[in-house]
């Protein structure tokens, strides 16, 4: 293979850094970069352009395709790392960098914990700063980055483009290339400073890049200040908060808590970046357990963890000030982490002594799972029953939350609509069922504010009649004047129902047709926002609804309920602004004319005043955290659009 190996390049540049790309193209002694510069210099900040013509730029012969952006340092060693990582994964892409607060900096991070010199990339951008491609691949990108005229980043495109192809993306541990600290011209500059999560300067021994990829399985990372880890599951790889994993797992966060608490005491470390620092680092090192590696590489990497989670939150100069202390207290919460894992686990889940089955159901099948997962979190043993609902399908279970928004109000499939549904719960011998239905100006006749109660009649409008119809059927289902059922042994707990009637959701995983949902993807396409006069958003985090909806499958009462469920409201202008800061920063917003409104695009209001005497319930989901869960969840986990 190395003698077959025939290299091609490009460094890919604004024109107004073109000495500096000229002077990196000179670093490889064979002369193989070419510089390709912004055909469009001009234009909207955007790699996209410049991207399209590097890839494009593959020499004939050539067997791999190297494109390098204008800001980067290239470790000592490196265009022999080059030609040894293309023999030992020859139809694979490869980067050479990933940034210290990414997903893929985290499993960089991981696979150098694991002794590994190679890590599998997880879903999410693809990292474009120093990437290789097999020929091939790079000569098709350009002709599918030509066709995409949506306007999503050049490293999104990226990801997508080798997903589509079914091209493993691996990087390499440790980076062999590091960002320069030159500004951003194609909009990144909000994003802090930008560090590899691992370089150390000189190319690993070729020995060691013959090796495999890091199986890694749980991958903790701190993202825009908050510690999240990435779980292997059957279908991918699942993202959770770093407290919700402690529960799934078995580990007490309230003793994780507590050990960060002495460690930190009198040490004058900001709280959250001290706190996500120390969980992230637990998790890492309960992960590795028995397993824990002396590799050389593995204290360095452990070293970006936390200061690269409050990166574009602090100044270039704050986060300089805080490296040092946070790799100490990394280190220390690492082996905390690893000396958990060598013994008893103490099971701490919520499920423990729970009886009761709680069945799911919903033609939304992904939000179904989705709060499903999250009711679990809380205590309830859950099924999940996606598709036609029958008494068999729900057997033994004694509770039920049907999510009434995946199908219009009357017109789902004939095994699904609610009174199908309410068929099978009296006869499988359900007690307890939560009706969740998304407020909507249709079906709420049009109001401007809901009352938290029962309508005596129902509001004009079809939609309107139809989920009137629907939440009367509830509401029968658990009255006085029902029947009970006689075939299933008799409970003593009379039947309750709450209809719970929520907010435009937010998260990931929450239905798509949805205004936040518009400018989320308005923006990563770089579409203007369009705003509305006197418009305003009341929200609830998905979070929020598990935590609501577990609120009323265990409040202590008979017959049937309705509450509203929202976490918070915001104007037009603070929401869209809210939305630009999780995207893109150069996201622009117009207000459109009053009679150029978007048919539905106006929600009702819904009263919330009863809710926390009813359920006990209140909002406590920091909602900025879901709008950017929905963010990352719409870039780079599915393909809506």
């Amino acid at each position: 293979m190395r003698n077959m190996f025939r290299l091609s390049g490009a460094v890919m540049a604004h024109p107004t850094r073109s000495v500096e790309a000229e002077r990196l193209a000179g670093l490889d002694p064979q002369g193989r970069l070419r510089v390709v510069l912004d055909p469009e210099p001009e234009g909207p900040p955007t790699a996209l352009r410049t991207a399209a013509a590097a890839w494009a730029a593959v020499d004939h012969g050539a067997t791999h395709h190297l494109v390098l952006q204008d800001d980067v340092l290239l470790a000592e060693g490196f265009f022999e790392h080059v030609a040894v990582a293309a023999e030992a994964a020859l139809d694979d892409a490869i980067a050479f960098y990933a940034n210290w607060n990414s997903r893929n900096g985290a499993a960089v991070r991981a696979a150098a914990l694991a002794g590994a010199a190679w890590a599998a990339a997880l879903d999410e951008y693809a990292p474009c700063v120093a990437l290789m491609l097999p020929a091939r691949m790079a000569a098709g990108y350009g002709a599918s980055a030509a066709g995409d005229d949506a306007g999503w980043p050049y490293d999104v495109l990226m990801h997508r483009y080798l997903k589509a192809s079914g091209t493993r993306l691996r990087i390499s541990v440790p980076n062999t290339v590091e960002h320069a600290g030159l500004p951003s011209i194609a909009g990144n500059s909000g994003h802090g400073l930008r560090r590899s999560a691992l370089f150390t300067g000189v190319a690993p021994d070729p020995d060691r890049i013959r090796s495999g990829c890091a199986a890694l399985s749980v991958v903790p990372f701190i993202k825009h200040g908050s510690a999240q880890v990435a779980v292997r599951t059957g279908n991918g790889w699942e993202y959770l908060e770093a407290e919700r994993h402690l529960l799934r797992s078995g580990w007490s966060a309230r003793t994780v808590r507590r050990d960060f608490e002495s460690v930190v005491a009198g040490t004058g470390l900001p709280r959250e970046a001290a706190w996500n620092t120390w969980v992230a680092a637990f998790v890492l090192g309960t992960a590795q357990g028995r397993h824990a590696t002396s590799a050389p590489a593995a204290d360095a990497a452990l070293r970006t963890l936390g200061p690269g989670g409050v990166c574009d939150e602090l100044s270039p100069a704050q986060v300089e000030a805080l490296v040092a202390p946070l790799h100490e207290l990394a280190r220390t919460a690492l082996a905390a982490g690893r000396a958990a894992a060598r013994g008893p686990r103490p099971r701490v889940s919520a499920m423990a002594g729970q009886r009761d089955v709680t069945a799911v159901t919903g033609a939304d099948g992904q939000f179904a799972r989705a709060l499903g997962g999250l009711l679990a979190d809380l205590g309830n043993t859950v099924r999940h029953v996606p598709g036609p609902v029958t008494a068999s399908d729900i057997a033994g279970c004694t509770r039920l939350v049907h999510l009434a928004h995946g199908e219009p109000a009357g017109q789902g499939a004939p095994e699904m609509t609610v009174r199908h549904v309410l068929d099978a719960a009296r006869t499988a011998g359900v007690r307890r069922l939560v009706y969740a239905v998304e407020a909507t100006a249709t079906a709420c006749g049009g109001d401007t504010v809901v009352p938290e109660r029962f309508r005596p009649e129902p509001p004009p409008g079809a939609a309107g009649l139809d989920r009137w119809q629907e939440e009367e059927s509830v509401r029968r289902w658990a009255g006085p004047g029902e029947e009970q059922d006689t075939v299933v042994p008799a409970r003593t707990m009379a039947r309750s129902a709450t209809v719970l009637r929520y907010a435009e959701p937010v998260g990931a995983h929450v239905p798509t047709a949805t205004v936040t949902a518009d400018w989320i993807l308005r923006a990563w396409t770089r579409r203007e926002l369009p705003l509305e006069a006197d418009r305003r958003h009341q929200l609830v985090d998905i979070r929020d609804l598990a935590s609501a909806v577990h609120a009323a499958l265990t409040v202590d009462a008979a017959g049937p309920r309705l509450v509203h469920v929202a976490s918070a409201v915001h104007d037009e202008a603070a929401w869209a602004a809210q939305v630009v800061a999780v995207t893109r920063r150069t996201a622009r917003t117009v207000h459109r004319l009053g009679t150029d409104a978007a048919p539905g695009s106006r929600r009702p209001i819904l009263d919330t005043d009863l809710t926390g005497t009813v359920l006990d319930w209140k909002p406590t989901a920091p909602l900025a955290a879901g709008l950017r869960a929905q963010a990352q969840w719409l870039a780079y986990d599915t393909e809506c659009c």
